[in-house]
């Protein structure tokens, strides 16, 4: 079992086994991995020439003192018109429960219900280091892994310093449920598999989008997570970024995609022979997804690109051209953090194909799972209180945006974010007449929460 801060792996005799960070991994008998790590300093790759502009193929990113944390917030999470004539738009309500959904009514519907819904695959992980970093890999796997028997678990006080650990009190530290296996044998029979490379949020880490992420691999994709340590929670309140060299988001996310192509050549690597290097896709959330946007116009290997609270960036530093891909925006339209009109005007820069899905009455962190780890005592904010670390204003709001009374509870729309982003890329690699409707047909309902969701295509 890979072995890094914030995770455990399968318990032992009940009592859940905590390891620092190991350097290597090798395979066992049974196929289990466990401590190897490699860097990517010294892999090259072919790119392949980028695509002329509009031509589309068929294959459619306390170790900082907490002023630091002040400094860096507005421009982390920034850095990151609707629609023109012709665009479809369609409003979605969602089902109230899995027990009352409406019996699907269309092709297209039934498409978009199934993309909601854990995919046909398990779901293993594992950890790597890229360019110093941690980094997290999800990947189908074996039947049931993620859903039957031993889970992963994260531990979000585990990616604070080892002297801040020490005072958080038992009571107050969650131990989240992670959908996945670790080590969990890999599945070859669907692939190669595509490769999402997903960036987190202005003090998010790998595991923030944790629900999104495994659903992507439980429908065939290998979901690669980097720790951004220059602004991720481990480097700014834990000891990530010691020692590590400074590097953009670009180059990381980049360097993340080289060593999962590395790896999937590597016969001993559980990756191997798993991934597909020609179907490549950028996704991130915030200051992720200025990231991703970045990543996806610069490296020639991307296809496509999923942006969730996307910026226009920040002054002094604009966002770039828009990058030549099949792209969706998400937004839920009362973020504070990245106002819904900022990234409406992000999207109307984009060319087509290209869509935008706006979720009522939710905030910034609608996209991750951050409401919900350690929400019962108050997440990230209830910890550093029981320990009396001052936290600045701007980053309690970051960190409670779209998690407090009268916003959409997260997980009422995981169903349509889940779906969506699947039927997205559904209609990118493997396009069908059931996406195309799905994704510009009318108001789609059936799926499980009650988000109200609009959906503007562009295809």
């Amino acid at each position: 079992y890979a072995r890094t801060p914030g995770f455990t792996h399968p318990s032992r005799n009940g009592v859940a086994q905590v390891h620092p960070p190991v350097l290597k991994y090798a395979r066992t008998k049974k196929g289990v991995w466990v401590d190897r790590v490699r860097g990517v300093s010294d892999v090259t790759h072919p790119h392949r020439p980028r695509r002329p502009r509009g031509a589309r193929g068929t294959r459619l990113r306390a170790g900082l003192a907490l002023a630091a944390v002040t400094a860096l917030l507005a421009a982390g999470c920034s850095s990151d018109d609707e629609g023109d004539d012709g665009a479809t738009t369609s409003t979605t309500a969602a089902g109230s429960s899995a027990s009352t959904t409406t019996a699907p009514e269309s092709e297209a519907e039934a498409g978009l219900v199934r993309w909601s819904e854990r995919g046909p695959y398990g779901v293993g992980s594992l950890e790597l280091t890229v360019e110093g970093r941690r980094m997290v890999v999800w990947y189908p796997a074996e039947a049931g892994a993620g859903t039957e028997g031993t889970t992963d678990t994260f531990d979000i006080a585990g990616l604070l310093s080892p002297e801040l650990q020490a005072q958080v009190p038992d009571d107050v530290r969650p131990i989240y449920p992670v959908a996945a296996r670790q080590g969990a044998e890999p599945d070859p029979g669907g692939g190669p598999y595509g490769v999402v490379v997903f960036s987190h949020g202005f003090a998010g880490f790998p595991e923030q989008s944790v629900d999104l992420t495994t659903h992507l691999a439980s429908w065939g994709w290998v979901v690669a997570a980097p720790d951004h340590v220059d602004r991720s929670l481990s480097g700014l309140l834990g000891t990530a970024g010691q020692g590590v060299a400074p590097i953009t988001d670009e180059a990381l996310l980049t360097a993340t995609l080289d060593l999962v192509v590395a790896e999937a050549g590597n016969d001993q690597s559980p990756l191997s022979g798993l991934v597909d290097p020609e179907r490549v896709v950028a996704a991130g959330h915030s200051a992720g997804a200025g990231a991703s946007y970045r990543f996806a116009g610069t490296d020639p290997r991307v296809d496509a690109a999923i942006l969730y609270s996307v910026g226009t960036g920040r002054e002094g530093s604009e966002m770039p051209d828009p990058p030549d891909v099949p792209t969706m925006v998400m937004l839920g339209d009362t973020d504070d953090i990245i106002p819904a009109d900022t990234t409406r005007e992000l999207y109307g820069r984009l060319d087509q194909p290209r869509f935008l899905v706006e979720i009522a009455d939710s905030g910034h962190l609608v996209f991750s799972d951050l409401c919900l780890i350690g929400g019962d005592s108050g997440g990230l904010i209830g910890i550093a209180e029981s320990i009396q670390l001052e936290i600045p204003e701007d980053f309690k709001r970051l960190a409670t945006d779209g998690c407090e009374e009268g916003d959409l509870a997260v997980t009422e729309a995981f169903a349509a974010i889940n779906g969506l982003s699947t039927t997205f890329l559904e209609s990118v690699f493997t396009p069908s007449d059931a996406t195309a409707e799905a994704l510009t047909s009318g108001p789609v309902t059936g799926l499980d929460g009650t988000a109200e969701v609009t959906l503007t295509a562009e295809p």
